[in-house]
């Protein structure tokens, strides 16, 4: 009871929409003469559930990059731009904002669909995804906001995940002026670095030699049973949790079933799918780049659904190797479904090298054959443009701007260590004292890749940051929910911040301010934060 009455304050925080609810004059926005962009179409949309009556307007900027602007009649005076993720060139979800009263944002970031080829060839194409299309579209959106409602924005955001997150950083890096405020989850910061240290070793360590070391989704059971039997009471708790991975001591060769010589079972592991599973873990080193934490092996209560684990990301679920190296390297399959999925560490991997390694695109380049670790061809050109791993943010905290930066402690999409590496290189750049005002980082144990996982993974992100902008509260911790919704892997939908009033809370738990970690207190429910605190770890 106790949870469902915080759930209906939370929900009682969105704006109240009214049946009959005044339409917003949206030919208004037909009226703007600019020189930024032209429009596409404009639409009037009523209110429905929780979303306001909004006008929305599709624009296309000069060149390729469409941006998709909805300007709700009621409006709370602040503007919200919402990241992208994958490859995906399309309109994020933009209902988050949208309900809370925000101007949102979102851009195609140049080009249609998932497919990687859109970068073959097309320099103003990389250019638009790696940084000029977010930058490009707060310009635009800025102009039709003041022309709408005849004032700007009185507060600026973004909120992105993954691409989305890199989108973050690079405009916090690159166009500062743009927000007073980022929510950054799970960045991919190090593009370069990622896609040749984690994508393509994940992808040889499984596929390479034709595919003797692959482990197939039907062992993934098998594997995260073992791994949580090790290492789920590292935090003095059996709660289905792995509340810090570096804590998990693990050992596939040790802690996994052998299959007798000559032998692959479903229940057990062959000595070479062994050995790539700890190459999996080890990564190639963490002087070069850290391996895959534990604890995203396997979701109990998935069923056969692709939940963003292990079977998203590593494994994929394929059909019995048949020797064919250009199967694998088909890029016009459905990336997300279809009777074979190919896992997206091997699609990244492949597509990084054939269309957004290198100054000269070389789509002859197989990932598994050609790349060599021990003498990594030079990508140098193409971090210039895509990676946003600048670490001097002192311009952030002297402009009075924020960033609050999470990631999934179970997420196997982006290493969790490298975030943790980053904001560490800040402290380290711009000084302890100084990055605790402007940038704090949160992890969150049990999450996949931006959302889903065994953990609690809904929590208000964007309130925290509105409230350490606008009334200068810092925040020391947030409470995220695991509810009875669906939890897994969606590619074309940003994250979400509140749980929905049709879904039960099932846990919550405090995140805490890394480093500090969140401890039961000895007595209540292991499912209800308020029974947890914040303490050093």
């Amino acid at each position: 009871m106790r949870l469902r009455i915080l759930l209906l304050i939370l929900l009682s925080k969105l704006p109240a929409v009214a049946a009959g609810a005044e339409q917003p004059d949206c030919e208004k926005l037909a009226e703007i003469k600019s020189t930024s962009f032209r429009i596409i179409d404009i639409q009037p949309v009523p209110a429905r559930e929780a979303l306001p009556a909004h006008c929305r307007l599709h624009g296309r900027i000069a060149g390729a990059v469409n941006f998709e602007l909805r300007l709700p009649h009621s409006w709370n005076g602040k503007f919200l731009m919402v990241g992208n993720g994958g490859y995906l060139g399309i309109f994020f979800d933009q209902s988050y904002g949208l309900s809370r009263g925000f101007t949102t944002a979102s851009t195609d970031t140049g080009h249609t669909g998932p497919d990687p080829r859109f970068a073959f060839n097309n320099r103003e194409a990389e250019i638009d995804f790696a940084h000029r299309a977010v930058h490009a579209t707060v310009i635009a959106a800025k102009e039709a906001i003041e022309h709408f409602y005849g004032r700007p924005p009185e507060f600026s955001y973004f909120r992105g995940c993954s691409t989305g997150g890199r989108q973050g950083l690079m405009e916090a890096q690159r166009f500062p002026e743009d927000f007073d405020g980022w929510s950054i989850g799970a960045p991919i910061y190090d593009y370069t670095d990622k896609q040749t240290y984690n994508a393509s070793w994940v992808a040889q360590a499984l596929f390479a030699n034709d595919r003797q070391g692959y482990v197939p989704h039907t062992k993934l059971k098998s594997l995260g049973s073992a791994v949580y039997a090790r290492c789920d009471e590292t935090d003095g708790l059996r709660d289905g949790l792995i509340d810090d991975p570096r804590n998990c001591d693990f050992d596939a060769e040790r802690d996994l079933p052998i299959c007798p010589d000559g032998t692959d079972r479903r229940d057990c592991f062959t000595a070479v799918q062994i050995a790539a599973i700890e190459k999996i873990y080890a990564g190639p080193g963490d002087h070069v780049y850290p391996g895959h934490v534990k604890g995203g092996e396997w979701l109990a209560a998935a069923g056969d659904q692709m939940t963003g684990g292990w079977d998203t990301y590593i494994t994929g679920r394929l059909r019995p190797a048949k020797n064919d190296q250009n199967t694998i390297g088909q890029m016009d399959r459905d990336p997300y479904g279809g009777d074979e999925f190919l896992p997206v560490q091997l699609r990244n991997a492949i597509s990084f090298f054939k269309y957004l390694a290198f100054e000269e695109d070389r789509p002859e380049f197989d990932v598994l054959r050609d790349l060599d670790f021990a003498n990594v061809p030079d990508t140098s050109y193409m971090a210039d443009m895509m990676n946003a791993d600048d670490a001097d943010l002192s311009h952030i905290g002297t402009s009075g701007k924020k960033i609050l930066l999470w990631h999934g402690w179970a997420d196997v999409g982006l290493i969790p260590l490298r975030t943790i590496q980053y904001y560490k290189a800040v402290q380290q750049t711009v000084g302890k004292d100084r990055t605790d005002k402007f940038l704090r980082l949160f992890m969150v144990p049990g999450m996949y890749h931006c959302e889903g996982g065994p953990g609690p993974d809904i929590f208000d992100d964007l309130a925290a940051l509105e409230s350490w902008v606008e009334r200068a509260e810092g925040p020391e911790r947030m409470i995220a929910y695991k509810t009875s919704g669906q939890n897994g892997f969606y590619p074309h939908r940003a994250p979400r911040g509140d749980p929905q009033e049709s879904d039960a809370v099932l846990r919550s738990r405090p995140l805490c301010r890394f480093p500090l970690v969140a401890r039961y207190n000895g007595q209540g429910s292991l499912d209800e934060a308020q029974n947890f605190r914040c303490v050093q770890p």
